[in-house]
């Protein structure tokens, strides 16, 4: 890139980021785990405490006998459990021995899952699981009592207290298939809990997913299974740095073609209503962190819904961007045919994209555009097919509800400014839109300001309320028989109609005939405003049948592993 152009994308990044901040966006730190900081603790603690602490010396030299002395500590306060279910010291023990094995197991690099494994007296293996993503030998796994958590996006931890070692499963691998991944990045991050099982001298480990399973049966008991929600986000983001696509994927959005898709942060479960999530301009999925955050909170949305996201470089013009999501949802509705219809949360421009899988155009924009019908136009048949299809389109029927955050529905004229054109001159057209536009200039009729950029629009310009394609689809009314919700975001510079978020202003975000409207004190990024996102958790529980929560979630501070969620 030349040297002025490179100061420009700077100089258009510094002008649009909210607010001068050195704070990442998730930090992660790993620290000496302890069973016990306290004083005054119970004396099998302060005994256990002790002798843990002596195996822990011996780890980095002789990991054998280390986890051969952790599983015996493991299997007595199994014992001890089963006797009494509700010992909580033996409880703590239990579960910190456990991670400790898995430390050791990670420290060494070992492999105890291809085939049951001796440490001493004991054998250890694992519960075999038939979906073959559930081999536990493609994972490193990473005791999350050993980390700490915080940054912008994650300024809560969200775990629920309870038996078994909550861990951060990373695949091995970095290759994997877009369509089956389950990630922001290139490896898989995620949150699975451990339990310990003794028969004899034999262990067996068996996985959970804590997103399916609230309880688990351990030494004879039915126990709520303990879980973290968040340390797998963090150890995600501060890994792949996925937040680094967004100016990226503007600027040069035919480079990161192959990163438009739909991510699924969970197994894919018929019985959950997919909640699909789709950010804005110059963003990425990691927009969304502090919402999936509070959302995994919520026992009543853990249990009903499964969330996707939506990825995609955001400089493409975005009717072209909503025809590219109508091809992911048409491939899932392949891959899952009996999936249950979405709920669609969109911020800013994602909001407008998802205001276009709701509405019916007929023919009334191609109009607007062409002075013939498509199967008139000289076009090829590939490039016939995709006009029609970005300009030619009818609301989906798998979407039953949706939720607009900050949505410029009628433009902004932040994208007619001067920070709007020299963003827009930044945007490089990718090379197929480019032969695309220089096909149709005979026969597009745009209007003035179209026609001097004597190129097609990316998408600053189809954000602007002077483009012809926000013209044509403003007043063009959504489905009947689907709700939708607005939130507004408000900087406090008076009240509704004249109110803004400082890049859309509420004209714009609002729509009649919403079933609700929550105006937020917030900038562009409501969506990550904590009264935003309680709208958004009392609109799906609601959606779902499910009485309002009478308070947020209880999580724990940000950086400890003490927090819980409340049942």
């Amino acid at each position: 890139m030349p040297p002025c152009r490179r100061f420009l994308v700077l100089l258009f990044a510094g002008i649009l980021v909210s607010g001068p901040s050195c704070t990442p966006i998730a930090a992660l730190r790993e620290t000496r785990a302890r069973l016990t900081g306290q004083t005054k603790v119970d004396v099998r603690i302060k005994s256990a405490n002790e002798a843990l602490h002596e195996i822990s010396r011996c780890a980095k030299k002789d990991p054998q006998r280390a986890i051969e002395r952790y599983l015996t500590v493991l299997k007595d306060s199994q014992d001890r459990l089963q006797q009494d279910a509700g010992d909580k010291e033996a409880l703590r023990v239990y579960n910190y021995a456990l991670q400790r094995v898995f430390a050791v197991i990670r420290m060494h690099r070992m492999d105890p899952w291809s085939q049951p494994t001796r440490f001493g007296d004991f054998t250890l293996s694992h519960h075999k699981d038939p979906r073959p993503t559930w081999d536990p030998s493609l994972y490193e796994f990473l005791p999350d009592d050993q980390l700490e958590v915080g940054g912008k996006y994650l300024k809560e931890r969200v775990t629920r207290p309870g038996v078994g070692a909550a861990l951060v499963a990373i695949s091995k691998r970095a290759d994997l298939d877009p369509a089956e991944a389950i990630t922001m990045g290139a490896r898989i991050y995620y949150g699975v809990t451990a339990v310990a099982r003794f028969k004899g001298s034999s262990c067996e480990i068996q996985f959970y997913d804590p997103l399916d399973t609230d309880e688990a049966k351990v030494a004879g008991h039915r126990m709520d299974l303990a879980a973290d929600y968040t340390t797998p986000l963090a150890v995600l983001l501060t890994r792949e740095r996925p937040e680094r696509l967004g100016l990226r994927r503007l600027i040069d959005p035919g480079r990161y073609a192959d990163t438009a898709r739909l991510i699924r942060m969970r197994p894919y479960d018929p019985k959950r209503v997919p909640l699909v999530l789709v950010h804005g301009l110059m963003d990425t999925p990691a927009t969304w962190t502090p919402m999936l955050n509070a959302l995994r909170a919520d026992p009543v949305i853990r249990k009903k819904y499964q969330i996707w996201m939506y990825s995609y470089p955001s400089g493409y013009p975005y009717p072209y961007t909503a025809e590219l999501l109508r091809q992911e949802f048409d491939k899932a509705a392949k891959t899952y045919p009996h999936h249950k219809p979405m709920v669609y949360v969109g911020h800013s421009m994602g909001g407008v994209i998802g205001r276009l899988m709701l509405i019916d155009t007929h023919h009334d924009v191609w109009n607007k555009f062409f002075r013939v019908p498509p199967e008139e136009t000289r076009l090829s048949a590939e490039d016939r097919a995709l006009l029609a299809n970005t300009l030619i389109f009818s609301h989906r029927d798998d979407i039953d509800r949706a939720i607009f955050i900050s949505a410029p529905h009628r433009g902004s004229k932040l994208a007619m400014g001067w920070v709007g054109r020299l963003g827009s001159r930044l945007v490089k057209a990718p090379s197929d839109l480019v032969s695309l536009a220089s096909t149709i200039t005979d026969v597009l009729l745009l209007d003035e300001t179209s026609l001097q950029m004597g190129r097609l629009p990316n998408s600053i310009d189809t954000l602007s309320p002077a483009n012809p394609f926000v013209k044509a689809t403003m007043d063009l009314p959504i489905t009947r028989g689907v709700p939708y919700h607005t939130i507004c975001g408000n900087r406090g510079r008076g009240g509704p109609p004249g109110c803004s978020d400082g890049v859309v202003p509420y004209t714009s975000s609002h729509l009649d005939g919403a079933e609700s409207e929550l105006i937020v004190p917030s900038n562009h990024g409501a969506h990550q405003n904590p009264q935003a996102i309680q709208e958004v958790r009392r609109i799906l529980r609601k959606h779902v049948g499910a009485p309002p929560a009478a308070t947020p979630p209880q999580t724990g501070e940000a950086g400890s592993s003490q927090g819980q969620v409340s049942r």
